[in-house]
């Protein structure tokens, strides 16, 4: 990390440090959003125009945000909604917007003189309970498009994920969306880039959630006893810690790799290996920490579920390790077998 990035991460770190506490996420989760932090963060130039940051730079506040719990859509809204606004230039200026990725669901489309209607009844959209503006990206054929919706236009039903995010499900009918809120897009900004991406930012999301947990699991161990010992002097807790350090050390380096990757000829492969790592990693380490606290773990008095649920929820959006698994496989058989190793050692050197 150079010293750029060693300031920013401080100074974010810091502010949710002053600002964001256990307690404070648990009552915000009744309204989808911690006001104060998404206002800190605004007001420090991180959040609302983060369009014109770097990846690394995302990536070191999307870490920090997931750090310390809190409930505001940084991903979401910045990483992703700010990113794809401005490249369809449809940057109006909302306060919080998301991104909504038609799949399988995009022929279920009409186009008509320059407008499209869109058919995503039952969609569930992160972070739509809250936001005041929806992004859609989907493809025609070759083509990518990305479409803006004030939320106010859709009838969404508020579903809070297992994280608390105020997640929504879109109950209206077919939407119609004119020429002014419509852009064509290339490949790089298509919907197969935005879920690239998305997988990225939880990737970093979980990476400092998986480090809180850690942190909070080796403090418990050291302070917690038992038969007149420190939970850390037993052997089996030990070995838990080390394992649970292993876990994140090996995510912290593949998601680096991802990062560092980003808009390289091997970016795909980067982000789907971090999302993979990632989501193997907060499977072991939420399993191992909550072994160590035991029964008060699972206590929304204790903080430990703060991160426990984070991880739960983000290993499956944009993609779980079974998702990102079959769509690596598919590339690497694509390539060939006789490229495989050429292509791993290939990589192993590029990294060293």
């Amino acid at each position: 990390m150079n010293h750029t990035l060693t300031l920013l991460a401080d100074a974010v770190q810091r502010l949710l440090a002053d600002t964001v506490s256990h307690r404070g996420t648990i009552e915000a989760e009744a309204t989808g959003l911690d006001e104060a932090a998404w206002r800190q963060l605004s007001a420090i130039g991180v959040a609302g125009d983060a369009a014109a940051m770097s990846m690394a730079e995302l990536a070191v506040v999307l870490e920090a945000v997931g750090a310390a719990g809190a409930l505001v859509p940084y991903a979401d809204s910045e990483a992703l909604g700010g990113w794809l606004a401005q490249a369809a230039e449809l940057d109006t200026g909302a306060r919080i917007r998301t991104v909504a990725v038609l799949g399988e669901a995009a022929g279920q489309l009409r186009f008509e003189r320059g407008a499209v209607t869109l058919c995503v009844e039952g969609m569930v959209i992160p972070w739509a309970g809250r936001a005041d503006e929806l992004l859609f990206s989907f493809r025609r054929g070759s083509d990518c498009f990305v479409a803006v919706q004030p939320a106010r236009a859709l009838e969404i039903a508020c579903r809070p994920s297992i994280a608390g995010e105020p997640h929504g499900v879109v109950v209206s009918g077919p939407i119609a969306i004119g020429a002014a809120q419509l852009r064509e897009v290339g490949a790089a900004r298509g919907p197969e880039a935005v879920v690239q991406r998305g997988a990225l930012c939880r990737a970093v999301q979980m990476l400092g959630a998986m480090g809180r947990a850690n942190a909070l699991a080796l403090q418990y161990a050291r302070d917690r006893k038992q038969f007149r010992r420190p939970l850390s002097d037993f052997q089996v807790i030990q070995s838990y810690l080390a394992a649970m350090a292993g876990e994140l050390c090996a995510a912290a380096g593949m998601v680096q790799v991802a990062v560092d990757g980003v808009g390289g000829e091997e970016a795909f492969e980067a982000i789907a290996s971090a999302k993979i790592r990632a989501g193997q990693a907060a499977r072991q380490i939420t399993r191992l920490a909550h072994q160590v606290h035991g029964a008060i773990g699972f206590t929304q008095e204790y903080p430990l579920n703060l991160w426990s649920r984070r991880l739960w929820a983000w290993r499956e959006e944009y993609g779980n390790e079974a998702h990102w698994a079959a769509a690596l496989g598919a590339r690497v058989v694509q390539h060939g077998a006789d490229a495989l190793w050429p292509r791993l050692t290939q990589q192993t050197r590029t990294q060293a």
